[in-house]
């Protein structure tokens, strides 16, 4: 492999969070940790938030910290992700809103906690451990923002130079297929895509992936994968946008 490319690689690849579903079931000394379906966390006088399309309880599918140091001062909040599966909205910008939703908890607890708000009996509730792994861009983003990395894989395989860039991020230990992710780059299943907050019309900051998850028994379509986003300047703003294989 080349070692130029291999250098290029080693300056741009970021840090995340790889998200694991580890044991089955919930209690309410997990209501506030980063966690898959079962209960949302839901504090007193809550109602459970409706799909304005088809009327029915959106799903809790996941919820988790954008960002890994919560003894921070400036901790991020749990953010709590809901998705109707009747309409299965993907976050294009034209569908009606209401179909997912992203709800923030600035000083989560367990003893805040309201049970019963989002179950979806489809799923399996699962705590999640995390481990920290390095993730590299899309190669779409290499030929529009490193165009100098792109040539050095197109010099290596002119007929497959995303072959060549997939096998150069492994060497330089990264995961290059798609996984529940917090933070880093996202892995795109059909390429790159934005999303613009409807406010400041600025691209939002990519803060996790969704991955479909056979223990959980949650699927996005055909094995795809939902992308979250959210503004860096109005924190109350957040994007979706689902992609499949």
């Amino acid at each position: 492999m080349s070692e130029a490319l291999t250098n290029a690689l080693k300056k741009i690849k970021r840090e995340c969070l790889r998200v694991i579903p580890e044991k089955p079931g919930f209690a309410k000394l997990m209501a506030a940790e980063t966690r898959f379906a079962g209960p949302a966390y839901a504090e007193d006088e809550e109602l459970a938030p409706i799909c304005p399309v088809c009327g029915e309880k959106l799903s809790f599918v996941f919820q988790f910290y954008p960002a890994p140091d919560r003894k921070a001062l400036s901790s991020s909040p749990l953010l709590v992700f809901y998705y109707c599966f009747k309409c299965t909205p993907i976050g294009a910008e034209n569908e009606e809103p209401g179909m997912w939703l992203i709800k923030p908890y600035q000083t989560p607890s367990p003893d805040k906690f309201v049970d019963g708000i989002g179950v979806d009996k489809e799923f399996i509730a699962f705590s999640c451990r995390t481990e920290k792994v390095q993730v590299l861009p899309d190669y779409e983003t290499i030929e529009e923002k490193y165009p100098e990395i792109a040539e050095l894989c197109e010099e290596i395989d002119g007929d497959d130079p995303v072959s060549a860039y997939e096998d150069a991020g492994l060497e330089v230990g990264c995961e290059m297929e798609p996984f529940t992710s917090i933070g880093g780059y996202p892995i795109w299943i059909q390429g790159e895509s934005e999303r613009k907050c409807p406010v400041c019309k600025k691209p939002m900051e990519f803060i996790g992936q969704i991955d479909s998850q056979q223990e959980v028994q949650l699927m996005w379509g055909d094995a795809g994968c939902v992308y979250l986003f959210q503004c860096n300047e109005h924190h109350d703003r957040f994007g979706m946008e689902m992609q499949c294989f």
